[in-house]
């Protein structure tokens, strides 16, 4: 079984009893932990934020032995996250897929304190509609270190290679007349393409670029398609084709299994992954010539913001880490911001963030200012402030949700659902101005250009959850 001595992990013969000074130091640290925790509760407002879980958040069915490790991800989990009806939400989910990582890294021998893994979500901190994901513990718009020596557990938060690509018309035509060619367009896009742009929250559109200044048209016209394109899951969901490889390692934690790659089955995993990526970014150039015509644009920018990078030891969940113009996406009546990514985190933010003790405890100051990571759209919310929200555990991870929820002068809406695309109806995009004040305020980007909508190709309009 696993304990908890001083920051640093070991795995004794769970038959092996544990001496009283051991209960005595995990008492004492439990206690002190506690203690501040309490203090951060009655703090309501550090750095100009109100504090997160304004209502009640709990975990049901923990088991005993993973109480310690879901502390342990806590302290290695940092948000950015805009408001406080979903975040906090997302953020807790990830703890419980975190902590799942950490206990089977320790299984297997790795030093935490010396890999320092470490997951930040951007100001998009989201929940995702993917069931397995959310079933494994884990939300959406978060970047994640999961590397151990080499070893990788990005595979568990299920990348799948989805992204953006930006293009510029260069064939010359009024708005009239593109408007016209779009519409007719829509009604000859095949039905594989409709699959992937009809799904979650997925689409095409074209937009007039506006100058970030003066707000003038540009008279430029760009396209972009956001799409996974047909990457086939088996091979990124489903890791038993890697089980007979050498390095392949499946640990058992109370609530679910853990995947954790090195070697070989590392080497052939990363290998599939980037032929997919590839794959994803060819589907997305032909959605385009099917749109435009073939020879009538130019690919300004290919992003990738569910997928891996260095190796595999970072998982891009939902963010983008890009040199170059980076898209920030909201629903089809507010467009698009088109910018650059400003070195961050900045050394005003760590110096005034409420986690600044937890990262220099960590030793993460370092790392946390070269993360370089965007938002790559408003995220998911929901229409209502939430009165409560329980996360049930089992075995397998997570079993259900138990969501209330209290629209004004309406009756309390109470839902049970095994994962958040059964309560897409209660569910919005985020608006641009919120997101994008959390944005503006952690210094992340440079705006470049407004890209106002001129028309949304499909799905026709944002439908959260998707057509599908």
């Amino acid at each position: 079984m696993n304990i908890y001595q001083g920051n640093k992990f070991k795995t004794l013969n769970s038959q092996v009893s544990r001496p009283f000074i051991v209960y005595y130091v995990s008492l004492v640290g439990k206690t002190f932990y506690f203690l501040k925790r309490i203090l951060e509760l009655v703090t309501t407002k550090v750095q100009g934020h109100e504090k997160e879980d304004s209502f009640p958040l709990k975990v049901k069915n923990l088991s005993k032995e993973m109480g310690l490790w879901i502390e342990e991800a806590e302290r290695r989990i940092f948000s950015l996250g805009t408001g406080d009806r979903i975040s906090p939400i997302a953020v807790k989910i990830m703890q419980i897929g975190f902590s799942k990582i950490l206990y089977a890294a320790n299984e297997l021998g790795a030093d935490l304190e010396e890999c320092k893994p470490y997951i930040v979500f951007a100001p998009d901190c989201t929940c995702t509609f993917n069931k397995i994901r959310v079933e494994r513990g884990f939300s959406y718009g978060a970047l994640i270190k999961g590397d151990f020596s080499g070893m990788i557990s990005t595979s568990n938060a299920m990348p799948n290679a989805c992204g953006y690509t930006i293009a510029e018309l260069t064939t010359q035509r009024t708005d009239v007349s593109l408007k016209n060619h779009l519409i007719q367009k829509q009604k000859e896009i095949g039905k594989d393409h409709l699959q992937q742009l009809g799904k979650g929250n997925h689409f095409s559109a074209v937009y007039c670029v506006k100058d970030s200044i003066t707000g003038e048209d540009t008279m430029r016209r760009m396209i972009n398609v956001h799409s996974s394109g047909k990457l086939g899951t088996q091979f990124l969901y489903d890791l038993s084709w890697l089980s007979e490889i050498e390095g392949y390692h499946k640990v058992e934690t109370p609530h679910g299994p853990v995947e954790l790659l090195e070697g070989e089955a590392k080497k052939q995993y990363l290998d599939k992954y980037n032929e997919g990526d590839k794959t994803n970014a060819n589907y997305r150039f032909e959605v385009l010539g099917e749109i435009l015509g073939e020879g009538t644009f130019k690919i300004l920018e290919e992003i990738t913001h569910q997928g891996l990078s260095r190796d595999g030891r970072y998982h891009r969940l939902g963010v983008q880490v890009h040199d170059g113009l980076i898209p920030i996406a909201f629903n089809s009546e507010e467009g698009l911001i088109l910018a650059e990514t400003k070195p961050n985190l900045s050394k005003e933010l760590l110096e005034t963030w409420k986690y600044k003790e937890q990262v220099e405890e960590l030793g993460l100051e370092k790392e946390l200012s070269q993360i370089d990571f965007s938002p790559h759209g408003g995220g998911y919310e929901f229409l209502y402030p939430v009165e409560k929200f329980t996360i049930h555990l089992d075995k397998r991870g997570i079993g259900y949700l138990e969501a209330e929820l209290k629209p004004e002068k309406k009756p309390k809406i109470q839902k049970k659902v095994t994962y958040f695309r059964e309560l897409k109806e209660y569910m919005c995009f985020r608006r641009k101005l919120p997101l994008m004040r959390e944005v503006f305020r952690a210094d992340l980007i440079k705006h470049i250009y407004d890209l106002e909508p001129l028309i949304q190709i499909y799905p026709l309009v944002s439908i959260v959850g998707g057509t599908l």
